[in-house]
């Protein structure tokens, strides 16, 4: 699932994407917490570009709270889209 919505991002549908994160994070188990925790980076950096910043704070507060070892993984992450979006905004 995790493939087909970096599939869905790639190609600019990310409502699609999230749809199918949303979907992956109910069906997989508790357990899977380094898993679920990378659903929670991607779902997190989508609604960071749908402008939802809310829900990307959650969405990354929760990715690190399962698994702390991804905390560099997030900045990065975070770091890549607030960078496109300044140097987006700087370009227009």
């Amino acid at each position: 699932m995790l493939q087909q919505a970096e599939e869905f991002e790639r190609t600019g549908q990310n409502d699609l994407a999230q749809n199918i994160l949303n979907v992956a994070l109910q069906l997989l188990p508790e357990a899977e917490s380094r898993i679920r925790s990378r659903l929670f980076i991607r779902r997190g950096a989508i609604a960071y570009r749908l402008k939802n910043t809310q829900g990307a704070l959650e969405d990354f507060q929760n990715a690190i709270r399962l698994d702390p070892e991804l905390a560099k993984e997030f900045s990065g992450d975070f770091s890549k889209y607030y960078d496109e979006r300044c140097r987006k905004a700087t370009s227009e």
